[in-house]
């Protein structure tokens, strides 16, 4: 019994450690972007290099994340948090002593090796210590890490850059990382039984092959395109606000309310899972309001700040679904690689959804009404997916 009130007060502080590893992964990804214009007076490069500088930090993402899935059912979890952290460190250090372009890219692609370890074990630490009947609260919460640092970086990064340079930045925020690797290492504590996600009862017999259920893939998928329809938006956002005639600093925050809904709604979807028993009309209903927002937007239907925090408003169960529902498609052994499974469709995501959406753009002479009914028509596919979704647990969301 005293195990169990040790393990109970213990989740709330490896849910805190989880929240800070993806402020880490957040406020490393977008410090960039307000730095770029700093950045290119030392070490000049073209628009299109810096898009490769912030693709190269998702590489990895894409190849890594099985590696670590692998490692995580093996290896001390602890000791891959550590490591990571200390390459996340290094890179971004590395990156701010940079003199050329192609040292960027090496040092940045390092940061991305130790963020791709950190994405997938910090959602992972939550499913060890969280049941079904309380993880929707925990990932509500959880998700708000990546919009809360997206929101930081933004507004914050570029005022401070020119005050203290670009490179004082990077070295702050490898000092952040310094901060939450000490909470690592002295205040994240693991059972043994919990070190690994390794099962004793796997050594007595071969493990049966990772195959996954029909439910991950679609859940898979569903992660991949809201991604690719995110990021997209966000990367092009700004410029379709700007040939309304709307100022650069007003597009940016019409923007940036895509993220700022998160910061306050993600919370309140975990606890409308956690006490309803139900995630998927949730995830529905918010994939419903991204089509309509997206139909809105490309019509450039009246009530324009509305329709850009509705898009907020339905992308925010999409995220909170999506770690929740991984072990409900899993066995308890294989979260580990669900886990890896949403890393690489987030990172493909991310990777394919701007260069895409730019081609669009650029083959329609700039008519963002053809992209955004694009992106809409992406909705009726995840909602089509999402009907497909079935529960391995037996508190099926078909009950």
């Amino acid at each position: 019994m005293s195990n169990q009130r040790v393990h109970h007060s213990n989740k709330w502080v490896v849910l805190a450690i989880s929240f800070a590893m993806m402020m880490c992964f957040a406020l490393s990804l977008q410090a960039l972007p307000p730095l770029f214009e700093q950045i290119m007076k030392d070490v000049p490069f073209s628009n299109s290099q810096a898009g490769i500088l912030m693709g190269s930090y998702a590489i990895p993402g894409i190849f890594l994340p099985f590696v670590v899935a692998y490692l995580a059912n093996r290896v001390d979890i602890k000791k891959l948090i550590i490591g990571a952290l200390i390459i996340m460190m290094i890179g971004l250090v590395a990156f701010s002593f940079a003199g050329s372009f192609s040292l960027l890219v090496v040092f940045r692609l390092v940061a991305g090796i130790g963020a791709t370890v950190l994405v997938v074990l910090s959602p992972l630490l939550i499913t060890m210590y969280f049941d079904q009947k309380n993880i929707g609260i925990a990932m509500g919460i959880f998700n708000i890490a990546v919009p809360l640092g997206t929101v930081l970086a933004a507004n914050f990064f570029g005022s401070l850059g020119r005050l203290l340079g670009w490179r004082v930045i990077l070295v702050g925020v490898a000092g952040f990382l310094g901060v939450v690797l000490l909470l690592v290492i002295f205040a994240l504590f693991l059972q043994k039984g919990e070190a690994s996600t390794h099962s004793p009862d796997l050594d007595k017999k071969s493990a049966p092959r990772f195959r996954g259920s029909l439910s991950l893939w679609l859940l898979t998928a569903i992660w991949a395109l809201a991604n690719f329809q995110l990021i997209a938006y966000v990367t092009f956002g700004p410029q379709f606000y700007q040939s309304l005639g709307v100022s650069v600093q007003r597009a940016g925050f019409l923007t940036s309310l895509v993220m700022l809904a998160s910061l306050f709604l993600a919370p309140l979807i975990g606890v409308a899972f956690d006490k309803t028993g139900r995630k998927k009309p949730y995830l529905i209903i918010g994939i419903a309001l991204i089509l309509i927002s997206f139909v809105a937007l490309a019509t450039h239907f009246p009530g324009l700040p509305l329709w850009a925090f509705a898009l907020g408003i339905g992308f925010t169960p999409i995220a909170v679904f999506a770690f929740a529902h991984i072990p409900e498609t899993v066995r308890p052994h294989e979260v580990g690689m669900g886990m890896g499974m949403l890393t690489v469709a987030s990172n493909l995501g991310t990777t394919v959804g701007p260069s895409a959406f730019g081609s669009i753009l650029d083959q329609t002479q700039g008519n963002f009404t053809v992209t955004f009914m694009f992106l809409a028509a992406i909705s009726l596919i995840l909602i089509a997916f999402s009907l497909g979704l079935k529960s391995g647990n037996s508190r099926s969301e078909s009950r």
